[in-house]
């Protein structure tokens, strides 16, 4: 059963017949007219054929192709020359032997698509399809075609004959039938162009070959090697069996330049003939893969540039290319949507012109630590836009090298807008920033709660240690304040607790200050580097501002709300605690309570010899 686009088997056995048949004839009349003036084979297409055409089909049929290739070179053997049944068929096994051997390692080399302009691939024909599979098969054929010979050098004759005819026919036909089968190595040209140089090589050949008085072999050469450049692989293998099926010809008929060669027999003029179609071959062959290969390698690097102009038009991030002193090279069309430049604009500058006057040094070095090979970080920067603004943008250049010399020659960056980035950082940090407030901050009187005191204490107390200086403590109780909740109701004893904490927070207006509800109707206030007598001018001035307030308090002796302050200065040490002061700051309080409140008290130094500010 046929595969999805094969045709069918037995319109497919029909064709290659036909060719086969065909091919084999014609090469088999001008062999003939070679050996009937005393030559040798010139050339056996049919093998090379062949070879090409398995090469293009799928493996599962090839014995029904080898069969059909027995079947004609057996025909052509018996009607051509008049060989017997079982010599016919040994030659003709002979030849089958040939191309099997030829394509099935070529097979492997060429698959899935053939295509002789590649390197890798007319290296195996040559080396399988010229010089293995003819080899074997010709040491094959030489023993019946010099069996009975009275002389040894006869079979080597065979040999050569055999397989120099069978390697210049894969040559010429197995590339002609590839080319034309893929288009592999074929130019498109105009059917003038086309007919003008097959014409003129046809008429060089007759040219060259109808005249005997010159040496003109070689002059086919370059006519052969402008129809390759102009039309490819396919026209120069169809040039050149032109060239070898016409001088072949002309040469048995006793023209050419092979006819100068003197004493020369029909068989070294043949040779001549065949030297000079192997390095004609050879020539255009290796002509052919190479512009076969600058072609393919331009178009890959076309291809190349393609695809990254597409990504680096195609991507919202600006792609810049810059010389190591930091001139750019090139520049994205990102630029204009992001920055608001057109990419010609920046083109030749530095980024000294735009990027912020604060980020130039962070940048400068970013890019020495990338010439030098070191390790690099995303930078963050602010880049001036055509506007004037400036723009938050992130960058991390690498370095590339040149292709010749192998030394740096410049960075290539992916620069980010990373503006909506900032602002949500920024709008993350506030958002945190409030949070910390809110767990710092007391509900009620909006200023520090217990947690931010603990904390502010055991700082300032260390750094105390650390700075050898001294630092007060004062702890606050309002007077009477259950009574007053009582006469007064809970909604305004917290209204007289927030107009305390004003109050305390009018006074206590230094930044390295702390001013803290420390519980219920309590505050506490941390003093850095204060002494005895500046503390306790704290504390007057925070029970005057109280009582400045004049806050209805019935249950109060003096009728408006007070409070009473205990307080404590110290010098700390490494062996010292805060929780020392903080006991002895409150029973000052307490002693203040219990002497009538609305007053201060004072605890005793900690370190009395060195008091004072």
């Amino acid at each position: 059963m046929a595969r999805v686009g094969e045709k069918p088997l037995y319109k497919q056995l029909t064709i290659l017949a036909l060719l086969l048949g065909l091919i084999s004839s014609a090469a088999s009349l001008v062999n003939l007219q070679s050996w009937a003036a005393g030559g040798v084979t010139i050339l056996w297409p049919t093998n090379g054929f062949l070879i090409a055409y398995l090469l293009c089909e799928s493996r599962r049929r090839w014995p029904w192709y080898l069969a059909v290739g027995l079947v004609v070179d057996f025909c052509i053997n018996v009607f051509f020359f008049r060989n017997g049944v079982w010599f016919a068929s040994y030659l003709a096994a002979c030849n089958v032997l040939e191309v099997a051997l030829a394509a099935v390692p070529l097979y492997r080399v060429v698959a899935p698509r053939p295509d002789p302009t590649r390197r890798n691939q007319l290296i195996g024909l040559l080396f399988y399809g010229m010089i293995v599979a003819p080899a074997i098969a010709a040491t094959l054929a030489s023993f019946a075609l010099a069996h009975g010979a009275a002389r040894s050098h006869d079979q080597f004759l065979m040999f050569r004959t055999w397989f120099v005819a069978d390697a210049l026919g894969v040559a010429t036909m197995a590339p002609l039938y590839l080319s034309f089968r893929y288009r592999a190595g074929y130019t498109v040209r105009s059917s003038a162009e086309v007919s003008g140089l097959f014409f003129l090589v046809v008429g060089t050949t007759f040219l060259v070959f109808l005249q005997t008085r010159f040496p003109l072999l070689f002059l086919l050469l370059p006519f052969l090697l402008l129809l390759g450049v102009r039309l490819g692989l396919a026209a120069s293998a169809l040039g050149l069996l032109m060239v070898a099926t016409l001088g072949g010809l002309l040469t048995t008929w006793g023209h050419g330049p092979t006819t100068l060669i003197v004493g020369s027999s029909m068989p070294t003029r043949d040779l001549v003939l065949q030297v000079f179609i192997a390095i004609s071959m050879l020539v255009l062959y290796i002509l052919e893969v190479v512009t076969a290969e600058s072609s393919r390698l331009q178009l890959s690097l076309k291809a190349s540039e393609s695809r990254f102009r597409l990504l680096a038009e195609s991507s919202r991030d600006i792609i810049v290319m810059a010389a190591l002193d930091g001139e750019r090279h090139y520049v994205s069309p990102a630029a204009l949507e992001v920055l608001g430049w057109q990419p010609e604009d920046m083109l030749g500058r530095t980024f000294i012109e735009i990027v912020h006057p604060n980020d130039l040094a962070a940048y400068a070095r970013l890019l020495r630590d990338c010439e030098e090979g070191k390790p690099t970080r995303p930078l963050a920067y602010r880049c001036r836009t055509r506007n004037g603004e400036y723009h938050w943008l992130e960058t991390n250049p690498r370095l590339y090298l040149d292709p010749l010399t192998g030394e740096p020659a410049g960075t290539v960056s992916v620069v980010r807008d990373i503006s909506d980035r900032k602002k949500a950082e920024e709008e993350l940090a506030r958002a945190f920033q409030m949070v910390e407030n809110l767990a710092s901050i007391d509900g009620l009187t909006g200023i520090a709660n217990r947690r931010r005191f603990d904390e502010t204490l055991d700082r300032e107390w260390r750094r105390a240690i650390r700075e050898g200086k001294q630092m007060s403590l004062i702890l606050l109780d309002v007077d009477h304040f259950k009574l007053y909740n009582d006469l007064y109701g809970h909604l305004c004893g917290d209204d007289c607790l927030r107009q305390i904490a004003n109050s305390i927070r009018e006074v206590v207006t230094r930044a390295s200050d702390l001013a803290a509800r420390y519980g219920g109707e309590e505050f506490a206030v941390i003093l850095p580097n204060t002494d005895r007598s500046g503390a306790i001018e704290v504390c007057c001035e925070i029970l005057a501002a109280v009582r400045g307030r004049n806050i209805v308090h019935e249950a109060n002796p003096h009728a408006v709300v007070t409070v009473s302050a205990g307080c404590i200065t110290c010098f700390v040490d490494d062996e010292s605690s805060y929780l020392t002061a903080l006991q002895a700051a409150d029973a000052a309080l307490y002693r203040a309570k219990a002497l009538g409140r609305n007053r201060v008290e004072v605890a005793e130094p900690i370190d009395p010899a060195r008091s004072g500010r």
